[in-house]
């Protein structure tokens, strides 16, 4: 696989130089884009938003972005079962393509049915991860209804290379390196593992890299190109009908291709890129010939923003989009995609006054689409300083979600007279500072309509689906001398409006809590989640669990770092979807190599 390769260029490229240890996450320095085109402290936003870095990633021996995402409030993830199966992301109760994921900037969800894996999205990857959370198709259009989700690759110098292995055949390497040479900077990152699950025909085997460069022209002017892949082989142990299936395989694969570039006055900052998505899923099974199908995806994205300080105090932003999607797909019946594809543009413009203790911001957006038309999103927020230590929010936005390829054209179960998903929402938070610690608390509603859902007399789907979601977000998070700590919970109603029904896999309450602590050469770290009952498909009631976790680094040389942990520490039977069991505990080892200037 090519991401093996990729680790093995690392592991042959050169000595490792001294640096120091890492240190804790430090959350007062955290910065965000997502949610205003350009950096600032996330505390400075009319937005629920929150920040994972890299460091703190590392602090917990992270495999996974999922995992860190987890600890986040609003947000349930859910994996069919051991690690490398498929992870979907419920944002604020609403559905799982409803949320957009970007990698900076670059829409990453794949036209045919609109979502995004999330099992093989790697640490190495990131420099930080950004949660924004509510209505944001003002200023990203389709599929921005829960929220955004935003990979921001890492390029700062140096290196680092894990390797781990442990219980059920698992084996892990990856691979974080960055460098600058005058005007060229660039990132080479990923990982590849692999391992077996909780029954048979239950292994995986894959990864996900990616390669940055960046070229600085002049001062101000920055050109740019960036690279990732993520592929995947998995076992499936059913088949179609809930029967075992002893041979049963999914291949899967995600490429994408971008062309930065970006302009910085004092008073302007223009930026724009142009990228490629393509998607490919094979589905094989020796014993069932019948199961065999092969889908493919392509999209091709153009994106320009331009930001301008009007004086001291305004701000205007504006934006416009044109994206272009095909598919195809056949299976052992024939059917299938021929080359459906669709085309969509959009532009938006913002505006922002910043005053000494209060920021108001408002904007307004127009999406046109092939198949159902057009569509206007607007968005307002405000936040106001009470004093220097608490803050209030308040925002409402519309947003909505184009129906995907195979909602529209997939042959005898599409229909190409659907309109887009719709949602209203609104969030009041406050957050603030207590010494170390930064609190926040939101209470937020969505209103849902005109969702897809398919009907089984005649087999297409329609416009009928109504929902509401509302809830409470809490968030704490701190940095100490010695240690760092982060909690969140959230309570949530997911209800379907037409028969009163909770939404599946949407839990009533969830929480989380991870931290660690260092002294001298060791540093230990651990969390706890707790996941309330919740409902899946055929109504089987999934029972609560707690699944806690534990580990131990010890920095033997300014450059060596050994550590372990063990996952599921105390042995917890539990599934995230029915027939899927979780891992129990499992030991792993492995040992870090940095370098660095």
């Amino acid at each position: 696989m090519r991401i093996r390769a990729l680790v093995l260029a690392g592991l042959l490229g050169g000595s490792f130089p001294v640096v120091a240890q890492p240190t804790a996450p430090e959350y007062a320095e955290t910065i965000q884009v997502t949610a205003s085109l350009r950096e600032e402290e996330a505390d400075t936003v009319a937005a629920s938003v929150s920040v994972l870095t890299a460091a703190e990633a590392e602090a917990r021996q992270a495999v996974s972005v999922h995992e860190l995402l987890a600890a986040l409030p609003g947000l349930t993830l859910v994996q069919s079962g051991s690690p490398g199966k498929a992870v979907s992301l419920f944002a604020r109760g609403t559905n799982s393509n409803q949320t957009l994921v970007l990698v900076d900037g670059v829409r990453l969800n794949e036209p045919l049915l609109g979502g995004f894996d999330w099992a093989f999205a790697m640490p190495e990857e990131i420099a930080r991860v950004e949660s924004v959370r509510g209505p944001f198709s003002v200023l990203y259009g389709s599929a921005a209804i829960g929220g955004v989700v935003q990979l921001l690759t890492r390029h700062e110098p140096g290196a680092t290379l894990r390797l781990e292995g442990g219980e059920r055949s698992y084996r892990r390497a990856g691979l974080a390196t960055g460098f600058v040479r005058g005007a060229l900077s660039g990132a080479l990152s990923g990982a590849w593992r692999e391992g077996e699950g909780e029954l048979p025909n239950d292994g995986f085997d894959g990864g996900a890299g990616r390669l940055r460069l960046d070229w600085q022209a002049r001062p101000g002017l920055t050109a740019g190109l960036a690279g990732r892949w993520q592929e995947a082989e998995i076992g499936l142990p059913y088949d179609f009908f809930g029967a075992p299936a002893t041979e049963r395989r999914q291949e899967s694969e995600l490429r994408h291709l971008a062309l930065p570039v970006s302009w910085q006055t004092r008073t302007l900052t223009v930026s724009g890129s142009a990228a490629r998505v393509e998607q490919e899923v094979i589905l094989a099974d020796p014993h069932d010939p019948f199961a065999a199908s092969r889908s493919e995806a392509w999209g091709t994205q153009l994106r320009a923003t331009a930001q301008r300080h009007l004086g001291e105090q305004w701000e205007l932003a504006a934006g416009a989009e044109w994206e272009r999607q095909r598919a195809s797909s056949a299976d052992a019946f024939g059917g299938g995609l021929d080359g459906a594809r669709e085309r969509r543009s959009g532009g938006f413009v913002q505006t922002t006054w910043r005053g000494a203790r209060a920021r108001v911001e408002a904007g307004v957006r127009r999406d046109d689409h092939d198949s159902f038309g057009g569509e206007t999103s607007w968005r307002g927020g405000a936040l106001v300083r009470v004093h220097d230590h608490l803050r209030l929010r308040a925002s409402y936005g519309e947003a909505f979600r184009a129906p995907s390829l195979g909602d529209l054209y997939f042959p005898g179960f599409g229909n190409p007279e659907l309109r887009p998903e719709r949602s209203r929402g609104a969030e009041l938070g406050a957050e603030g500072e207590a010494g170390p610690w930064r609190l926040a608390a939101t209470l937020f509603e969505n209103r849902l309509r005109d969702l897809v859902q398919f009907d089984f007399v005649s087999f297409l789907p329609f416009n009928t689906g109504r929902a509401r979601t509302r809830g409470l977000e809490l968030e704490a998070r701190a940095t100490f001398a010695a240690g760092w700590l982060r909690a969140s919970a959230t309570r949530l109603e997911a209800e379907d409006r037409a028969t009163g029904a909770p939404l599946l896999r949407r839990p009533r309450t969830a929480a989380a809590l991870a931290g660690g602590v260092a002294a001298g050469q060791w540093a230990l770290h651990g969390g706890v989640r707790y996941v309330g009952e919740r409902t899946d498909v055929g109504s089987v009631e999934l029972a609560a669990y707690t699944v806690a976790e534990a580990g131990v680094s010890w920095q033997a040389t300014a450059r060596i770092q050994p550590y372990a942990r063990v996952e599921n520490l105390f042995d917890r039977a539990y599934e995230e979807v029915t027939g899927y069991p979780a891992p129990g505990r499992t030991w792993i080892a492995g040992v870090a190599f940095r370098a660095g200037r």
